[in-house]
């Protein structure tokens, strides 16, 4: 027969190979993809990146976290080991391919945060069927503050909505179908949740709900539960990093974990919960808390969708009921725990998981009536899409604050200042946002040098004093040590600045050689034995200035330190700049505690305004009368260089 003309040979059907891309644009993912890898630009725009400087509550711990995960440290009860040891991996390759340490510090936080994104949103497309409307409500969750602060710090708590959205996932999982795999995951990755944070405990009914039906129609259901709790408890081998780390030197240890007593009362917390987890005593106390809640609730979340993500999670009762009781459950209680004990938790961190799941109600409830009004579908996703706009200009301001505070970076520079003869000594700061500053310039970026020593409040002063002579404190501490407290804390000390800002505190006056080419007789029984100017690498002006009384003083004198640009200035508008104190050393040494024949050391900084031609530098001391009327002494005029 013959055959037809350019007529083809059959072919079997072979499918197309799709690539990757190919394949992520035709599934469910893409619209989460694409939500996550917005929030994660502007996560990447807003990333701490210098040591933290903000005493905010969001941020008290942040400095802290940020010198444990470049040293391979442990941090502040409960010691989150888990958290501790991935994140110091995670740190150690940004630091690998050049990204500074504060920041390599913040992108572990980014890390797990966008991982919770993601599990989001495959939770909010499990309960919605809706991609877009998924991908939206991801948005508006990674716009919230709370939500937003911690994906750019160094933090733990983006790592705790890691793991409970992760549980929960699974546990949805296995309420539609049972997959042994599932099962075990589940168990492991709520085990880690809670050996992570103990709050995230309160989550298991939840689980409960979710995973009872499918547990127990197994054969070996008791074998399930047994191996569940056994993986369940692994994660807290990972507390044996804390001792471990101890026992090994780490440069940054927390507590005293490498002894029982230590390790215990990190891994409960009794360093501090002992006196936090107190329920309301009164009527007025429960109204009190209440309104703590619900203004911490409302100030991460419009009232409106609160109130409409709870009747979305009513809904899902209505249409799954253990979906939606576990729900349920994880709001009410998480919500509950900050209403009865909010002195326990920092109530945005922990209100996390709630505004999780009220974003989540709230896409049930779009979904639902998406599915009524289909018309209404593409709206809701605008709507949401413009809640996410405005959560974003109301957050950005307070966020660029917390993470661009400058006062981290001035501690280090102060400490810098130090001059190279005086930094053999060990310096004093309190526990706390400065120390960990400090101690960031000091082990981390190395910007400090090794001769000084870093201690905190719990050092024995007056051992250190008896050793060395003397102490150095930033005067940012005044607040914490006044010179009265040192009084009573060492007897008898003599103050004197050794650079703008740090004060050394001695037991003895202060006895080094003094050029003697600037005596000058302020006139009350001061002199001046020496002074000079010098311009620093910033361009401001460094006076140095070394008092001594000459008898005793009956009475204290303020100092006055003016740039002029005519001396003797003719008035107010030929002074340029000036640092008057109250009291000579920053206010630490009122002249009335002088000895005869003490030298004191101070210092004053002042800058040099833009188009200015200072002509000289004036220093004096100062009284009023009864009268309140300025008593000038003395005045040295000093060249400026």
């Amino acid at each position: 027969m013959e055959s037809e003309p350019f007529a083809l040979p059959d072919r079997p059907n072979v499918t197309p190979r799709l690539t990757w891309w190919q394949r992520l644009a035709r599934s469910i993912w893409l619209p989460g993809v694409l939500a996550v890898v917005i929030l994660a630009a502007l996560y990447l725009l807003t990333l701490q990146r210098d040591v933290n400087g903000s005493s905010h509550d969001y941020m008290i711990d942040v400095g802290e976290i940020q010198v444990a995960l470049n040293l391979g440290g442990t941090i502040h009860y409960t010691g989150y080991p888990l958290f501790t040891m991935l994140s110091t991996v995670l740190t150690a390759v940004a630091r690998s391919v050049g990204i500074v340490p504060a920041a390599a510090a913040s992108l572990s936080g980014l890390v797990w945060s966008v991982l919770a994104l993601l599990v989001s949103y495959a939770i909010f497309w499990r309960l919605t069927q809706n991609a877009w409307l998924s991908a939206a409500g991801v948005i508006l969750l990674g716009l919230v503050e709370t939500v937003w602060i911690h994906s750019i710090v160094a933090e733990v708590y983006s790592f705790s909505l890691l793991c409970i959205t992760l549980s929960l996932w699974l546990g949805l999982r296995l309420a539609e179908r049972w997959k042994l795999a599932d099962w075990l995951g589940m168990c492991l990755v709520f085990g880690t949740a809670v050996a992570h944070h103990r709050l995230l405990l309160l989550f298991a009914p939840s689980l409960v709900l979710l995973t009872i039906t499918a547990v127990w129609r197994q054969p070996a259901r008791w074998r399930l539960v047994v191996a569940g709790v056994l993986l369940f408890l692994t994660p807290f081998l990972a507390y044996l990093y804390l001792p471990l780390r101890a026992w090994q030197g780490a440069a940054w240890v927390y507590g005293q974990p490498g002894h029982w007593a230590g390790f215990w009362e990190q891994f409960t917390g009794s360093e501090v919960t002992g006196g936090l987890i107190r329920p309301p005593q009164s009527w007025a106390e429960w109204v009190e808390n209440g309104r703590f809640f619900w203004s911490h609730l409302r100030h991460q979340l419009p009232a409106g969708v609160v109130i409409l993500g709870m009747v979305g999670l009513v809904v899902q009762v209505s249409r799954q009921w253990r979906v939606g009781l576990a729900l349920c459950w994880g709001v009410v209680v998480t919500c509950g725990f900050v209403w009865l004990f909010p002195p326990a938790v920092w109530a945005p961190a922990a209100l996390m998981p709630a505004v999780f799941l009220l974003v989540g109600g709230l896409m049930v409830l779009l979904a639902e009536v998406g599915q009524r009004w289909p018309i209404s579908r593409w709206l809701a996703v605008m709507v949401l899409l413009l809640l996410a706009v405005g959560l974003y200009r109301a957050n950005r301001p307070f966020i660029d604050s917390l993470t661009h505070d400058p006062n981290g970076r001035q501690v280090i520079e102060t400490l810098q200042a130090i001059p190279p003869d005086e930094v053999e000594a060990t310096v004093v700061i309190p526990w706390g946002g400065s120390f960990f500053a400090a101690a960031y310039g000091r082990y981390v970026t190395h910007e400090l040098p090794p001769t000084l020593t870093l201690v905190d409040h719990r050092a024995n002063f007056r051992e250190i004093v008896q050793r060395e002579g003397r102490l150095l404190t930033p005067t940012l501490t005044a607040g914490y040590w006044s010179a009265d407290r040192w009084r009573e804390l060492l007897g008898d000390v003599h103050f004197n600045l050794v650079a703008p800002g740090v004060v050394a505190v001695g037991a003895r006056p202060y006895t080094a050689t003094v050029p003697t080419t600037t005596v000058f007789d302020v006139g009350n029984g001061i002199q001046i034995r020496h002074a000079d100017v010098e311009r620093t690498a910033d361009g401001q002006l460094l006076v140095t200035v070394y008092w001594q009384a000459m008898a005793p003083v009956a009475q204290n004198y303020s100092v006055a330190v003016h740039l002029v640009t005519a001396n003797p200035p003719q008035g107010p508008q030929d002074i340029l700049a000036q640092a008057d104190a109250s009291h000579p050393v920053s206010g630490y040494a009122p002249t009335a505690t002088w000895q005869p024949g003490e030298l004191v050391r101070d210092t004053y900084l002042l800058p040099i305004p833009e188009g200015s031609t200072p002509q000289a530098m004036r220093l004096t001391m100062y009284s009023q009368d009864e009268n309140g009327q300025f008593i000038n002494n003395n005045w040295l005029s000093l060249p400026v260089p």
